[in-house]
């Protein structure tokens, strides 16, 4: 009997055991899965918005502007994954919603939040900084105006046909590209390890294409 008793215990410890290695495997797999997931969802919504920055870029290059306007115009559309804002954020202002109830007069603050706006000042501020980026003359000088991280590695290329005689509109095409960071190596990945990455990024790129009017109206030919 003792020695049923003791096999008995000695399954239900191996069990035990099993039960949890298993439970890790399962909980490794779901986290892999997870992250795989939600990589590919930021990836996908990165090479969206790419494509509307290239949509801006086309859009802008089709009626005749420069090259550092096609770029601004592919820049700022891009800004939702262009990371940080590195340009330097002035002082927040004085909280007063925070004011007005310490004096008592909550109606003046309802009033105050309803015409206030939703966005917060970091945002504000960006979003205020945008129509005077979009009227710099070069790079340096756009930089003290508004800078993000991932900007650097944004590439704006155009392919257009040549057409001299200017008589038919020819096709544009606009593809933007930008490095993204990856949550986990791939690399690592495809061995079979999870790890984070150390810096890895994947270019990520967004193309459109429309027909190039300026050639009929302006003199100013493939740039």
């Amino acid at each position: 009997m003792a020695r049923d008793l003791g096999t008995n215990s000695g399954k239900r410890r191996s069990q035990s055991g099993q039960a949890m290695v298993e439970s890790i495997i399962v909980m490794v797999m779901a986290c892999l899965v997870f992250f795989s997931v939600f990589q590919y969802a930021n990836l996908l919504s990165a090479r969206l918005v790419l494509t509307h920055a290239a949509t801006r870029a086309a859009r802008a290059k089709t009626v005749g502007l420069n090259h550092w306007m096609v770029e601004k115009s592919a820049r700022a559309a891009a800004i939702p994954v262009s990371g940080k804002c590195l340009t330097e954020f002035p002082d927040a202002p004085v909280n007063t919603g925070a004011m007005l109830l310490n004096r008592g007069s909550q109606g003046r603050v309802w009033n105050a939040a309803l015409r206030s706006s939703p966005r917060s000042a970091r945002a504000q501020f960006e979003l205020a900084r945008i129509p005077d980026y979009m009227d710099s003359e070069n790079s340096p000088t756009s930089e003290e105006i508004l800078n993000y991280e991932r900007w650097r590695s944004l590439t704006v290329s155009v392919d257009e046909p040549l057409d001299f005689d200017g008589t038919s509109p020819g096709q544009l095409s606009v593809t933007v590209r930008q490095g993204q960071p990856l949550l986990i190596s791939l690399l690592a990945l495809s061995q079979g390890e999870l790890r984070a990455t150390d810096g890895d990024e994947m270019r990520v790129r967004g193309a459109y294409s429309i027909e190039s009017h300026y050639p009929l109206y302006m003199e100013n030919m493939n740039w």
